[in-house]
């Protein structure tokens, strides 16, 4: 029986090393498919912002990260394909040595005699690979062992998919501090803190921003974030300069690039950086109207439909910057009704009404 299941696995790694040498435009498509997703996400995004769901700073920085994706989702240009003749070696050599060497080395260290591991460990295995199992001993290891960077890189990304914002930026400031910095953990550490600050850019988060360009000069992706965080500013010039630049370096009529010159034309239409610009030069009080024109429609919007935690939260919070504490707190007990069946949600409900002192 050994030797079946020894053959069976034999060929499944024969498999695995021919199916590179045969693979068709499969790569190809499945690379069309990242693409067209992260579009409609951009485009989703927009239709939200429209329905006044998110605020225009908080559509732009989400748009940012969308288009952050679809930059580094785009297919590359292609290496020159391998000849057939190449091909034909590359697949007889992978047919002869995968099962002379995988014998030899059984052979070697294995053992036909050893028997089979219990049922009941074998059913239970794949309850390993459960995500929440892997999260808690990933974080039981950083309990035991605070400076592997490593592991604090890891697992940044899945604390701020899991909504847990502050603890993804203390770990993300870790990571550089531990493993030095690179453009790459420069930006995605002013992600996280623009995640942390309803998804607006604070003031550190330029510097980190800054001194990717410094590091890397000429990656897409960083003067992507460069021209994103100088229109926030109000920089619309400097935006918009940064952006021609990198979409005249990115190959013609690629997806990438089709995005840079989407968020060029924002800059030079009447849409909402250029609305944002108006704005920015009217006197307060307008302005501050119309803030809470869009916090309102939020706030109706739930009352009206529910939402998300997340919504709640922005809604708790946007409230409590425009110092109308009466609302915030009434703002609270509506979304802990709402929420009342989703222990997680309230949890988080519970966080930052304690973080913002509404439950006094």
């Amino acid at each position: 029986m050994i030797w079946i299941v020894f053959a069976l696995l034999t060929g499944a790694a024969v498999l695995s090393a021919l199916w590179p040498l045969s693979r068709s435009a499969a790569a190809a498509t499945e690379d069309a498919a990242d693409v067209a997703f992260y579009r409609a996400q951009i485009a989703e995004i927009d239709a939200e912002r429209e329905r006044g769901a998110i605020a225009p700073d908080q559509a732009e920085t989400a748009k940012a990260q969308a288009a952050r994706r679809l930059l580094a989702s785009a297919p590359q240009e292609a290496a020159a394909p391998a000849s057939n003749a190449h091909r034909k070696t590359a697949a007889a050599l992978a047919l002869v040595l995968i099962p002379l060497v995988s014998v030899g080395l059984y052979l070697r260290t294995g053992d036909p005699e050893q028997p089979d591991m219990p049922l009941t460990a074998r059913l239970n295995a794949p309850m390993q690979n459960d995500f929440m199992v892997v999260v808690a001993k990933m974080e039981g290891h950083l309990a035991a062992h605070p400076d592997d960077g490593k592991a604090l890189e890891l697992m940044a990304p899945v604390w701020m998919r899991m909504g847990n914002a502050e603890r993804a930026l203390a770990a993300r400031k870790d990571v550089i501090r531990l493993l030095g910095e690179t453009a790459d953990r420069r930006i995605r550490l002013a992600e996280a803190m623009a995640n942390a600050n309803n998804g607006a850019f604070p003031p550190e988060a330029y510097d980190s921003i800054n001194r990717a360009m410094e590091l890397e000069p000429k990656s897409p992706e960083v003067r992507y974030f460069a021209g994103a965080a100088a229109a926030q500013k109000g920089e619309f010039e400097r935006a918009r300069a940064v952006w021609k630049a990198l979409a005249a370096d990115l190959p013609e009529n690629s997806p990438p690039r089709k995005a840079v010159e989407e968020q060029i034309a924002e800059l030079d239409s009447k849409g909402p950086i250029a609305q944002r610009a108006d704005t920015a030069q009217a006197p307060a009080n307008p302005q501050n109207d119309m803030i809470r024109s869009m916090v309102e429609q939020l706030a109706a919007r739930l009352q009206e439909k529910g939402g998300t935690v997340d919504e709640w939260e922005r809604l708790i919070r946007s409230y409590a910057v425009l110092k109308e504490a009466a609302k915030a707190k009434g703002a609270l007990a509506d979304a802990r009704k709402a929420l009342a069946q989703d222990a997680q949600a309230r949890e988080k409900i519970d966080a930052q009404a304690k973080e913002l002192g509404l439950d006094k």
